[in-house]
Parts: structure tokens; sequence; C-alpha cells
């Protein structure tokens, strides 16, 4: 793929903006895109949540921002490969990380940390904090998206919300990105097309699934759904990377392997790279 895409997945609290986040990330992976999943969110930290087995090895996003300079190898050290593909990396916040753990950062770091993040993968996922004013990351990557991904849930909280906030989005530094409305973790006895007319109309519907339920639960959340129960949910979030990139991607590169015969992480490939370049050797 050409064109790096930045995408920019906001919305009410509790509505399955990080579900959505990782879930896009796996699908983008198994179509060979490699994946740079950011997860913005200081004051509910997920990174333990969504990969805990290489959580407690994982540094900060906070830390990252808080370097006095930014460089792609900067960005690799401290991104996290996921060892269940080798085409997503993870940077968020670690457990135990507050909104005040770490300096405050600038507008110019942010969008150095976005436009660096672009040259490294194909995809570059920001799963923002829903509260706008606290996060300045998720301000940034709502302004500078190509894609926004606004997800909705089918309650008052989730309308109240909206009313409250889409009067912000309005403002022009966020229309350059276009819009997909998602109607997530939608019941089969909850009214969809009532809500679907009350938000201004939605794109892609997301129907509840109790086994995303469960993998969340059990920090599992980078599992595959599988079985007639998920066909619904899994064409929803095909259906939505269709709207993101509406082409079809190029032929998958071949495969590297490591010692022990596993996929060799694009991350880490890439590392390699830059580790044997500062070594001076270009070979």
């Amino acid at each position: 793929m050409n064109n790096k895409t930045l995408i920019a997945v906001w919305g009410s609290p509790s509505s399955g903006k990080t579900v959505t986040a990782v879930k896009l990330a796996q699908a983008f992976a198994n179509r060979k895109q490699n994946v740079l999943l950011l997860c913005s969110d200081a004051l509910c930290p997920s990174a333990a949540t969504i990969a805990p087995k290489g959580s407690a090895n994982h540094a900060s996003l906070g830390e990252l921002l808080s370097l006095p300079a930014l460089s792609q190898d900067d960005i690799l050290h401290y991104a996290l490969p996921l060892d269940v593909s080798p085409h997503i990396a993870l940077l968020g916040y670690k457990k135990g990380d507050s909104s005040f753990s770490y300096a405050t950062y600038s507008r110019e770091r942010v969008v150095d940390l976005l436009t660096l993040a672009r040259h490294l993968a194909d995809v570059v996922i920001v799963d923002c904090s829903s509260y706008l004013s606290a996060d300045l990351l998720s301000v940034i990557a709502l302004e500078l998206a190509d894609h926004q991904v606004r997800i909705h849930s089918c309650d008052l909280k989730s309308l109240m919300f909206f009313a409250s906030y889409m009067p912000l989005l309005t403002d022009h530094r966020f229309r350059r990105s276009s819009v997909v409305s998602v109607l997530s973790k939608v019941k089969p006895e909850q009214d969809s097309n009532e809500y679907t007319q009350i938000f201004g109309g939605i794109d892609i519907t997301l129907p509840y699934l109790l086994q995303i339920e469960q993998q969340v639960a059990a920090a599992q959340l980078l599992e595959d759904c599988s079985g007639k129960e998920a066909v619904a949910y899994l064409q929803g979030i095909h259906s939505l990377i269709d709207h993101l990139l509406p082409a079809k991607s190029a032929a998958p590169p071949p495969k590297r392997t490591d010692s022990s015969g596993h996929p060799l992480s694009y991350f880490k490939k890439v590392l390699n790279r830059f580790s044997r370049m500062k070594r001076g050797d270009r070979s």
C-alpha cells in the first residue's frame, strides 16, 4: 500500500472503542498490512488488558512522549510487537500510569509522533480517549486522521455524550478526515433504527457478541472470534475496512521467520535494520 493511513477511533465511554480498534488491527493484519496501534488513554491504560503477556516489559507511551526528541528508532524501541501477529505493534500507557505520571507534552511532539508512525506502518490506528479535554494526543489524532471511526452505542449515556461533544467536532480543524459512524454492541432487542435516526445516520452496525465480552473479561482480546455467532460481527468489521480502504491491498511480501520458525515481526525486522545502521552496517 503506497498511502499510509491514519485512523482515529473515538466515541462515548464504554462504547467499544478499544475493542473496535483491536479488531480492526487484527483484520488489517490478516490482509498483510503492518499496523501500529496507539492507545492514547492515560486515564484508563489498556495495554495490559490487550497484551498482558508482554505488558510487563512494555515501555509507556507517556515516557516516549517525554523524550527530548523523537525518532523512528525511539518509536520502534518503545513499541511492543504482538506475538499473535507479525504485523501488529502496540504503543500505550502501562499499568499504574495516570495522567500525572509524565511531563506534559506539546502539540508539536504529537505531530512528530504521528508523522513518524506513518512512515513505519501501513496503517496507524489511534484508540482515542473519550474525554478530549484531558488528552491532547486524541485531539491531534482526530485533526490529522484520514478517517474517523465514531463509535456509538444504543443507550442514553451515549446520546447525552454526543449531544455535548459533537458541537466541538464541527470545528474546521476536524473536517479534513472522512467519518464512518458505527453503532456498536447492538443487542437483538434494541431498536437500532431509532438510534440510527437520532445519531443522524449509521454506516456500520456491529452486533453484541458474548464472545468478545468474555475476551475482554479474560484479557484475551487478541484472540480471534469464531463460530456462527461471530459471523455478523466479523462481516461488520470487514465492511468497516471497506469503508476505510476501498482499494484492494497489494500482494503480501514473502514471510521471514525467526530461529524458532515463527513469522518474524515486521517491526522487529525494521528495528534490526536501524540497529545495524547505528553500528555502521548498511548492508
